[in-house]
């Protein structure tokens, strides 16, 4: 009877509940420019290890951490691809956005293709987002521009929102990056 107690009081014991989270698109639209361009976003690819439901920082340079009772409230990946897709709309750089796969093939102009390598809160506390991204004129598979991006932000505070909100400023920084060169 000693040793059940203890495990039907922690059974007992009220669970706290699992936050939920999103990247969120820029704040402040941009003067649309009147492009009549169709851009198709994707695909955009992240890690494996970084593709799960709960939020994953670093507490040492090899050392993921998974933040157990922290998720993204859809997958990473979809998320950032919306995002992406809302920055641009913001920025007015296309008549319309298409996403990845899209079934209007003959209608694409350009593609954005973005392969991220890192992108997460680090043993230091500052943000990272580590991404190769390309853009493409669809039909002749012609590479306009390539890069890679690589910037760092301290967020307010050490909190995961703090976390999440320094990302979302990374992606809206590397979509104004990508919105500059396409015509």
């Amino acid at each position: 009877m000693l040793l059940v107690a203890p495990v039907l009081v922690a059974c007992a014991s009220p669970s706290v509940p699992d936050q939920y989270y999103l990247l969120s698109p820029m704040v402040q639209p941009v003067s649309a420019s009147g492009s009549s361009s169709v851009i198709g976003v994707g695909p955009v690819t992240i890690p494996s290890y970084l593709d799960r439901s709960t939020i994953v920082t670093r507490s040492a340079a090899n050392r993921p951490e998974v933040n157990s009772g922290y998720r993204w409230a859809e997958p990473l990946g979809e998320n950032i691809n919306r995002v992406v897709m809302d920055n641009l709309d913001r920025g007015g750089v296309a008549s319309r956005l298409e996403v990845f796969p899209w079934t209007s093939r003959d209608q694409v102009d350009w593609q954005v293709v973005v392969d991220i390598d890192q992108f997460e809160r680090q043993a230091d506390g500052n943000v990272i987002l580590t991404a190769r991204w390309k853009l493409v004129h669809f039909q002749s598979g012609e590479i306009l521009a390539a890069a890679k991006y690589n910037k760092v932000s301290t967020p307010n505070d050490s909190t995961i929102e703090g976390t999440v909100i320094a990302m979302s400023t990374l992606l809206a920084d590397l979509t104004r990056e990508i919105a500059t060169r396409i015509p």
